[in-house]
C-alpha cells in the first residue's frame, strides 16, 4: 500500500484543485492514527512490566517457558487470526512479553557462564524473529540492542546511578555503522511496515556508533579484549601490554569528522541532523571536561559553552522549521 500526503489547502491556493475535489479527498483520507500511537506505546510499556515482573519472581525455568510459549500463541492468534484490527495493537503487547520471556528463559538457562557468546546471540535471534514474524518496530529495536550485547555493549543500573558499558568500541561503531548503512539503502524498496522497521532499526544502530565513539574518545581500545583477554583483571592487563590499540585522539577526531559529515549531507531537521548536532554537543562537552577535568574555571566555561550551544540550537530548529513551512 502507498501512502502519499496531500497539502488540500496548499493545492486549492495554487488552482490545482478546487473545493469539491478537496472535500471529496479529505473524505477519503485515512484516519489519524496518532491516538493509536500512544495506546499501542502503553500496551508495550504495560507488556513490559508484566515480563519484567515474571522475571522477578524468579519462576522455574520451565514455567517461564511455558509461559512465554502461552503469550506468543495468543500473540500470533490476535494478529493473524483476529480479524478485528482492535484486537491487533493486543496482539502486539502479547508479542513483547512471549519474545522477551522467551529470551529470559534463554538467559536463565545460559546461568552466569562467562566468556560464552551463544547466549547473546540465541536472544538476539529470538528478538529478530519476533521483530520480523510480528512485524514489530519495538522488538526491531531490541533486536539491534541484543545484538551489541554480542560485543559487549550495554547498560547498567545501581543506586540512583546509570552507566553505559561498550568493551569493543572498534568492533561496535563498525558494524552497527554498516548495519546502519545497509537498512537506510534498503528502505525506500520495502512497503510501509517494514520501512518503518528498517528505520528504528537503523536509527539505534546509529546510537550505538554514537557510543562507540563516545566510549572510545575515553579510553581508546584494545581490539578484541573482550573475547581474548578474559576475565582475569591480572591477565587482561598483561594481554594489554601486546595488544594492538588504537588510542582515544583516533576516536575523537573520527567522530567529529563522522558527526560533521552526517551534519552536513543530512537533510535538516531530519533525524539524522537532528541527533548529529546533540552528540556532537555531547562530544564537545565530553571533551571539555575530560581535559579541563571539574575545576571552577571549567565549570564557568562549560557553562558559557552550554547556553552557546543552546542558543545556536533554538535559531537552527527556528530556521528548519521556518523553511519547511
Amino acid at each position: 500500500m502507498s501512502i502519499i500526503r496531500l497539502d488540500l489547502e496548499q493545492l486549492q491556493q495554487a488552482g490545482a484543485i478546487d473545493a469539491s475535489l478537496a472535500a471529496k479527498l479529505e473524505a477519503l483520507a485515512l484516519p489519524e492514527k496518532s491516538g493509536t500511537a500512544w495506546i499501542s506505546a502503553i500496551l508495550i510499556f504495560g507488556a513490559l512490566g508484566v515480563a519484567a515482573g515474571v522475571l522477578a519472581l524468579n519462576p522455574s525455568a520451565t514455567v517461564g517457558l511455558i509461559l512465554a510459549l502461552i503469550a506468543l500463541t495468543v500473540a500470533f492468534y490476535l494478529k493473524f487470526f483476529q480479524k478485528d484490527e482492535s484486537w491487533h495493537m493486543l496482539g502486539s503487547a502479547f508479542a513483547v512479553m512471549g519474545t522477551i520471556g522467551l529470551s529470559g528463559w534463554v538467559a536463565i538457562e545460559a546461568g552466569e557462564a562467562a566468556g560464552l557468546v551463544w547466549p547473546p546471540l540465541a536472544i538476539f535471534a529470538i528478538i529478530t524473529a519476533g521483530a520480523l514474524i510480528f512485524r514489530s518496530t519495538f522488538l526491531a529495536a531490541m533486536a539491534v540492542l541484543a545484538l551489541g550485547a554480542v560485543f559487549g555493549t550495554g547498560t547498567f543500573y545501581w543506586h540512583a546511578s546509570y552507566a553505559l558499558i561498550v568493551r569493543e568500541p572498534t568492533i561496535t561503531l563498525v558494524t552497527f555503522g554498516l548495519l546502519a548503512f545497509g537498512l537506510y539503502t534498503l528502505r525506500p524498496r520495502l512497503n510501509e511496515a517494514w520501512s518503518s522497521m528498517a528505520t528504528v532499526a537503523a536509527r539505534t544502530s546509529l546510537f550505538l556508533v554514537q557510543f562507540g565513539f563516545w566510549v572510545g574518545s575515553l579510553w581508546g581500545d584494545h581490539v578484541g579484549e573482550h573475547w581474548v583477554a578474559g576475565e582475569n583483571w591480572r591477565a587482561r592487563m598483561d594481554w594489554r601490554e601486546h595488544a594492538f590499540e588504537i588510542p582515544e585522539m583516533v576516536f575523537s577526531l573520527g567522530w567529529a569528522a563522522f558527526l560533521i559529515a552526517l551534519f552536513v549531507r543530512a537533510p535538516r531537521g531530519s533525524f539524522l541532523s537532528v541527533s548529529a548536532f546533540v552528540f556532537f554537543a555531547i562530544h564537545l562537552y565530553t571533551q571539555f571536561f575530560e581535559v579541563f577535568a571539574d575545576s571552577a574555571e571549567a565549570l564557568i566555561l562549560g557553562g558559557f559553552l552550554a547556553i552557546g550551544v543552546a542558543i545556536i540550537a533554538a535559531r537552527f530548529m527556528r530556521v528548519t522549521q521556518s523553511k519547511a513551512s
